[in-house]
């Protein structure tokens, strides 16, 4: 990717040289960095995004339809081109926002009354009406996040030891997996995996994550799915499960989402679904708030620094 200057009818445009790959061949495109050229742009992102979602049709297990991955190739496109044309310093700034609003939204989901803006006040050392338990808990979990995106998991280890950053000097257990057995859900329990068994069956998800064979975006999904039917903490599961969701859809390319803080009962039930009769609703799910957090986030901050 790099950039230059045409003049085209006397007026100086500056064009962004892509090159992409489908399969084994690789292809080149000229996206103009230019407000008024947004639809040019689109329309031949969408082009590569259509030929990419056939290319996994064919050759990918995949749950999704080729026109969901049509939209999925869309989102990822554009991020990939236009957030890594960015400053840095731009992007770290994106990041710093998406942190702050993911990890707000998180804590919701389990409770907290954190909102964005004391998220915000929190990382401008502000006084806040939080209890210290939820400050540090957002400053674990943002450490955490941090450390998992720069790293490989390829050990069962590292789930103790995230699980121990997010959750040090908070609950009792941190760091440590599940000595008795536990369950997940409502009245409708979902069973997990007994104690004697965690570390077996987060190896196999670790090893399943490693499949060529499966559409790259989907990936994430199931580790999530069999890291939650897992559940080898006795408490904490679901908030280092969505920090490592995040945190592998970044390392594959794809903008990441954000889970809404009032989400919780429509998460917790397509877990249940999944942990009980192998439905993949949750998949459904993330696609939804995937293109949702990518219209209403990514697409807004990225524009905003890029013209």
């Amino acid at each position: 990717m790099f950039l230059q200057k045409r003049v085209i009818n006397g007026i100086t445009y500056t064009y962004l040289d892509h090159s992409f790959r489908i399969g084994n061949e690789v292809k080149k495109v000229s996206l103009i960095l230019d407000k008024n050229k947004q639809d040019y742009n689109e329309a031949i992102i969408e082009k590569i995004a259509a030929a990419r979602a056939a290319y996994f049709t064919k050759n990918f297990q995949t749950y999704f339809s080729e026109e969901e991955m049509t939209k999925i190739e869309t989102e990822k496109i554009f991020y990939q081109i236009f957030f890594n044309s960015l400053d840095r310093k731009f992007q770290e700034a994106i990041w710093e926002e998406y942190l702050r609003l993911f990890l707000a939204n998180s804590m919701e989901l389990e409770g907290s009354t954190i909102t964005p803006q004391l998220a915000e006040n929190i990382d401008k050392r502000k006084r806040t009406i939080l209890p210290e338990a939820e400050v540090k808990l957002y400053h674990n979990s943002k450490g955490a996040f941090k450390e998992i995106i720069g790293s490989e998991l390829r050990s069962v280890i590292q789930f103790k030891q995230f699980h121990q950053m997010i959750y040090e000097g908070i609950i009792p257990d941190a760091g440590n997996f599940k000595k008795l057995p536990n369950t997940f859900g409502y009245t409708e329990k979902a069973r997990t995996a007994p104690p004697e068994k965690v570390r077996l069956e987060l190896k196999k998800t670790l090893e399943n994550y490693q499949n060529k064979e499966i559409y790259p975006f989907l990936k994430p999904l199931l580790f999530h799915l069999n890291y939650q039917k897992t559940h080898p903490f006795t408490d904490g599961n679901s908030r280092l499960g969505r920090i490592l969701l995040v945190a592998q859809m970044c390392k594959l390319n794809y903008p990441a989402l954000i889970f809404k803080g009032d989400l919780g009962f429509q998460i917790r039930e397509t877990l249940m679904e999944y942990i009980n009769r192998n439905h993949l609703d949750f998949c459904r799910l993330c696609l939804e708030q995937y293109l949702l957090t990518s219209i209403k986030f990514w697409r807004p901050m990225i524009r905003k620094y890029l013209y």
